[in-house]
């Protein structure tokens, strides 16, 4: 469905061949600004010269710690883990044994969420794409993933399995990465809240049949994490049900809630003709602020193409892939983040979205505003994976 009305494979074909080629409908046309490769410079020069914000406070160089790092260029990572296990896991222990007012456990999770939440959820991400620690101090490797990620909401051992295996192999494809956006109308906000609650519930379920069917070697450490989490939760709960409730209980569902409608947010544009495309099945965000405060996950795009690509170097590779960029036609938003995409996806706000789009190369720097806006709409559409075989490009 596009706004409402359905749509025949043969409407959708030509609404496609309409929004990348322009369509001669529009009385009034107007040109998409012609940012040109220097403005996409700058963009990018911002990404490169920010400072970073992904950690509180670095601790002093003489303790030595850097050297445990296994590429130095992650010192943001271990500084952020740091400050972590100095802050939050004092006020997390404190609050599972002592606390027993709602206010004081909603006091810690929102100050906790507020300063760490982004921070943390981001440097997981990279920390379980590229290994932190130098291979003789690997049990340092555990301690985000197994140990801290559950103050976050995220259950011990199962990042890992669910994203950079599933999601990153399988491409965001429908009916094999049970996290896919593809089956969706993504700016219908039902759907959006039953794809919440199909991983809420669902994901206890779905990452062991995946393992099963998939890598069996991943389906005892699944289940065996699955379990740990079950019994960390009721052990809490029977010792402190106030401090397990704010701890551990509600940040599971608010951080299921929030990674999922940024997963949603990141996958909301596909092209539902090429969904096997990975420069259309996602999309970059340059020159935005996140991007200091998240390893540049901006450039969505180049992490699907190649998730092994350090942070640092995001910004240099997608320069030098621009043309690629503009013949495979992707979108490149200048100046947002993913948030702030599908909160404008949501609010059907596509014009504000058209504005913010900047063209990799000439051929999109042809396209009008409303043609952005059509092929906006279009790649909103649910994707028929049956009509598509998978491959790579």
């Amino acid at each position: 469905h596009i706004d409402n009305v359905p749509l025949t494979d043969d409407h959708l074909h030509q609404h496609s061949m309409n929004a990348q080629h322009g369509s001669d409908k529009h009385v009034e046309v107007r040109p998409a600004p012609s940012h040109g490769l220097k403005a996409m410079q700058r963009y990018v020069t911002i990404d490169q010269q920010a400072t970073r914000g992904e950690y509180l406070f670095a601790l002093p160089a003489r303790l030595g710690l850097e050297q445990l790092l296994h590429d130095p260029r992650d010192a943001p990572a271990l500084h952020l883990i740091c400050n972590v296990l100095l802050l939050t896991v004092p006020s997390a222990l404190a609050c599972l044994i002592l606390c027993r007012s709602h206010w004081i456990g909603l006091l810690y999770l929102v100050s906790n969420y507020v300063v760490f939440l982004q921070r943390f959820m981001l440097t997981l991400h990279v920390t379980q794409h590229r290994r932190l620690f130098k291979a003789e101090y690997q049990s340092l490797n555990h301690l985000t993933p197994y140990l801290l990620s559950p103050l976050f909401g995220v259950p011990p051992g199962l990042y890992r399995p669910h994203h950079v295996i599933m999601h990153h192999v399988e491409d965001n494809v429908g009916g094999l990465d049970q996290s896919s956006t593809e089956p969706y109308q993504r700016d219908n906000l039902i759907h959006f809240l039953w794809y919440w609650v199909t991983y809420w519930v669902g994901a206890w379920f779905s990452l062991p049949a995946y393992a099963a069917a998939k890598r069996r070697d991943l389906l005892g450490p699944t289940l065996k994490s699955e379990t740990a989490a079950w019994l960390v939760v009721t052990l809490a709960t029977w010792f402190n049900p106030v401090g397990a409730l704010w701890v551990l209980i509600v940040p599971f569902m608010l951080s299921s809630f929030l990674l999922m409608f940024g997963n949603w947010s990141q996958h909301a544009f596909v092209d539902p003709y090429q969904p096997h495309d990975t420069y259309k099945s996602t999309y970059n965000c340059i020159g935005c602020p996140d991007n200091r405060l998240t390893y540049n996950d901006g450039y969505h795009i180049l992490h699907h193409l190649n998730s092994r690509l350090h942070w640092s170097q995001m910004p240099e590779q997608f320069l030098a892939t621009l043309p690629e960029h503009d013949v495979h036609d992707a979108l490149v938003f200048h100046s947002i983040g993913f948030f702030d995409v599908g909160v404008a996806v949501f609010t059907g706000r596509l014009s504000f979205l058209a504005r913010h789009v900047i063209p990799c190369g000439p051929l999109q720097a042809q396209r009008t505003q409303e043609q952005w806006v059509e092929l906006l709409r279009l790649r909103l559409s649910p994707v028929h994976r049956p009509r598509f075989e998978k491959k790579a490009l």
